[in-house]
């Protein structure tokens, strides 16, 4: 999943920090932003997961590889962070390209012919919106805080 974010009403602090930040800060504490959102998109996304009441069932119709131990909503896979220029990004969730131990769980989220998709990757991103603003917020008031005195 990717979530693309932008932040409203941070407008004036967001060119506070951009005017006192180097370049190499701002991509150092864009980096911290999402090492502290990654695990809030992970619960949020985690308590979205449909899971089965017998595990063993889980994953299951889907050939031998879909044979799981643990539930989906459990095993969320976190990306590595990624930088292009001072911005910061990274994968929660799976992707259309996944082949891994719970790539069924795209099936869930986009849906087949015979069941609708529950987008819960998109609607994962809506509710975490607040939480991950709040995270980004903090960051650069407490650089701001520690830079100008």
């Amino acid at each position: 999943m990717k979530v693309e974010m932008e932040f409203e009403g941070l407008e004036e602090l967001i060119k506070a920090f951009e005017k006192a930040a180097s370049d190499e800060d701002i991509k150092a504490t864009n980096k911290k932003i999402i090492e502290k959102s990654q695990p809030v998109v992970k619960r949020i996304m985690s308590a979205k997961i449909p899971k089965s009441a017998d595990i063993s069932k889980s994953g299951r119709g889907f050939g031998t590889k879909s044979h799981v131990s643990a539930h989906a909503a459990d095993s969320i896979p976190l990306g590595k962070i990624k930088h292009k220029g001072t911005s910061a990004s990274a994968e929660v969730g799976w992707t259309l390209k996944d082949h891994s131990d719970y790539f069924y769980v795209k099936f869930i989220n986009w849906g087949t012919i015979y069941q609708p998709p529950r987008e819960f990757i998109f609607a994962t991103g809506r509710e975490a919106d607040g939480e991950l603003q709040s995270i980004a917020e903090q960051e650069y008031q407490a650089y701001l805080d520690n830079t100008i005195k």
